[in-house]
């Protein structure tokens, strides 16, 4: 009776650690699919390597899935689709979805062709996305097949009606494409309805503006002053905008609205006002600035503009204090407004200490020009 117990005992033990070893094969698998739903790559791809393939029981197709998924994460994606491709090859239901996968990869191995590929296989899934749409685009763009790529945009806006998206990705073709009316429709139809946020909307400005459109640039930036009336940002490029067309006047009111909206524009603001010829309001915002250093820097500059050499004479101990007599250029507009007030000593001294080339050929002709003012008083240029 013994023996025979302990011959069943030995049986049922051999049956225990067949079906253990089976259930641990197929745990490996289950867990792998846990570890990665909860992000841990690393740790499932270990599972996975614990996978005896040559047991039958094995769904190969969840196994190869899983192993394209693991791939993918850790940015292998040659291998992540021939994984993807077997587990396709192992399934008795294929998951298109995984063509989808092998989509992205193929994208980002800018394997454009494979990609157009795996997004043809997906078929109605593909058709039924929004976003692989927009990849779909992409893909001809980049393999220089523009018709084809806006053909795919203008039937996606007709599916996916409210995905404002595609006409932001059809702006930029557009753009490339020099069709610049084209680009601001769908510029002012994008900004219109998608709720963009502000650095959005400065790209869709200073690409209109890079294309050389500045006239189409500036009508979409008024509209964007507008609906983003505290933005600092699109003030000060409509500003720039104003300034290529030269149009100062307007560029200085424009910053004078972002020094307002944000105090870091008020020097950039008090600088177009010297510009514009504006001498009381640039020196009203010079004086809102806050360092001392830059703020007395370009008074001298606001001075020399307007004539004022008698404030610049005065602004001498504040300019030694603060070192800007160090800068040369300064030194200089010192050394001038001393030869404008008919003080030659004066100048002659700050003269003396210039050493830049530029600089030393001005100096040479203010000594002429003094000079001649010594000699004769018909001949004197101030």
């Amino acid at each position: 009776m013994k023996k025979i117990l302990m011959i069943l005992l030995m049986l049922s033990l051999s049956v225990l650690a067949a079906d253990k070893k089976h259930s641990d094969e197929i745990d490996h698998v289950a867990l792998a699919a846990l570890l990665l739903k909860d992000g841990l790559t690393s740790r499932a791809a270990e599972e996975l390597k614990q996978v005896n393939l040559e047991d039958e029981n094995i769904d190969k197709g969840r196994y190869y899935t899983l192993e394209g998924l693991v791939y993918t994460k850790q940015f292998k994606y040659e291998k992540a689709n021939a994984s993807f491709t077997l587990a396709l090859q192992n399934s008795e239901v294929p998951n298109k979805a995984l063509y989808l996968y092998m989509a992205q990869n193929s994208f980002k191995l800018k394997d454009y062709k494979g990609t157009l590929a795996s997004i043809k296989s997906a078929d109605e899934l593909a058709e039924k996305s929004a976003s692989v749409q927009a990849l779909k685009a992409e893909c001809y763009w980049k393999l220089k097949d523009e018709n084809s790529a806006l053909v795919v945009l203008a039937k996606a806006m007709k599916t996916f009606p409210e995905k404002w998206n595609f006409y932001k990705q059809r702006f930029s073709y557009y753009l490339a494409l020099k069709l610049y009316q084209s680009a601001l429709s769908d510029a002012e139809v994008y900004l219109s309805n998608a709720s963009p946020n502000e650095k959005t909307v400065l790209s869709f400005i200073a690409a209109l503006r890079s294309s050389g459109d500045t006239d189409r640039a500036i009508e979409l930036a008024e509209k964007a002053n507008i609906q983003f009336v505290e933005s600092a940002e699109i003030t000060v490029l409509l500003a720039h905008l104003y300034i290529d067309k030269d149009m100062v006047q307007v560029a200085a009111d424009l910053f004078d609205q972002a020094s307002i909206e944000d105090g870091k524009y008020t020097k950039e603001a008090a600088e177009m006002m010297r510009r514009a010829k504006e001498f009381t309001l640039a020196l009203y915002k010079n004086a809102q600035m806050l360092d001392t250093k830059e703020k007395l820097k370009q008074r001298v500059a606001i001075y020399i503009e307007f004539g004022s050499y008698e404030r610049i004479i005065v602004s001498k101990r504040a300019l030694e204090r603060s070192e800007l007599i160090d800068d040369e250029s300064i030194r200089y507009a010192l050394a001038y407004s001393y030869y404008m007030t008919r003080s030659f000593d004066e100048s002659e001294v700050q003269l003396q200490q210039l050493t830049r080339p530029d600089l030393f050929k001005k100096a040479t002709e203010l000594r002429k020009n003094m000079q001649k003012c010594k000699e004769s008083l018909w001949e004197c240029n101030i």
